[in-house]
């Protein structure tokens, strides 16, 4: 199973797809592997000298065995999606087990949303950390992705848009001329009185101190020191929060659904929907202020 594994990760290299869903499919299948070996119910049938055989049997007992952990349901079904994307790459499509089936929450997690007090208490903080102010910036007045960060190039500033190529898909980013102003001051290194090492004058603005395009592991660990510092919940800070906040107020001014999916790089509306989602208090409290029969 290990050479198959292998194999798998060389195909989906071949077939252009993210890093991260990559590592993703395989951290899946590598786990699966591991509790086969190792806590799987029917191991003792096994003999000892016996190659290992992998059944819809034990595949069902796994799925129970997620069923019964922590994991949220959308958790297990990620995870049995990349079974099955496994075996129908090694053409045993006998072996692809249902995922659970689940509701579509109607609201919001109030644990996991970055309010607009808690965002300007970490944009005030992040003052001390320039660099780091201008990515936040940058994320919530354009949209754009944390692993698109890289396109934001001394170029584009001139040119007020860049070109991003992100899963074979390739869209214009718009960039606010007042945004503009701001990174091309940056990239003079005349910000908040911080010395740049050297000017940007090409390439990359956002850069490591070695000088290469910092990385999203980077940008959310800052995130999370910054959201410690200022006592704000770290499970709410990570950039892709950001993008959602900047999704809620461009809806909430222009209420134009089309034309945000088209600025997030969505395919489908219903996507851009999961950015919508209120809180419950905040839609128990659109029920409150409606009154239809008065007392």
């Amino acid at each position: 199973m290990i050479e198959k594994i292998k194999e798998f990760e060389n195909y989906l290299k071949t077939e252009e797809r993210a890093d991260n869903t990559i590592n993703k499919y395989l951290r899946d299948i590598k786990e699966f592997y591991k509790w086969f070996l190792r806590d799987n119910p029917k191991k003792s049938c096994i003999g000892e000298h016996h190659q290992p055989e992998v059944t819809k049997e034990i595949l069902l007992d796994y799925k129970e065995c997620l069923k019964n952990s922590k994991l949220k349901v959308s958790s297990i079904n990620s995870k049995i999606s990349s079974l099955n994307a496994f075996f129908t790459y090694t053409e045993n499509e006998s072996l692809k087990i249902k995922v659970l089936k689940c509701q579509k929450s109607l609201f919001g997690s109030k644990e996991k949303e970055l309010t607009r007090h808690e965002f300007n208490k970490l944009y005030e903080a992040s003052k001390y950390n320039i660099r780091l102010k201008y990515i936040i910036e940058t994320i919530v007045k354009t949209g754009i992705r944390v692993s698109e960060i890289q396109y934001i190039t001394r170029e584009s500033l001139d040119a007020g848009k860049t070109i991003v190529d992100n899963k074979g898909k390739i869209r214009t980013i718009l960039i606010p001329r007042k945004l503009c102003k701001l990174l091309k001051d940056y990239c003079k290194g005349s910000c908040g009185g911080e010395h740049l090492q050297s000017p940007i004058e090409s390439g990359p603005i956002f850069l490591t101190r070695t000088g290469k395009p910092i990385s999203r592991k980077q940008i959310w660990q800052m995130m999370k020191d910054l959201a410690t510092k200022v006592g704000v919940p770290k499970e709410k800070v990570f950039p892709h929060n950001l993008r959602h906040l900047f999704a809620r107020e461009f809806y909430k001014q222009t209420h134009d659904i089309v034309k945000l999916a088209s600025i997030l790089g969505h395919s489908s509306i219903e996507t851009t929907r999961i950015y919508m989602k209120e809180t419950e208090d905040e839609c128990r409290h659109s029920l409150e202020i409606i009154e239809i029969l008065k007392e």
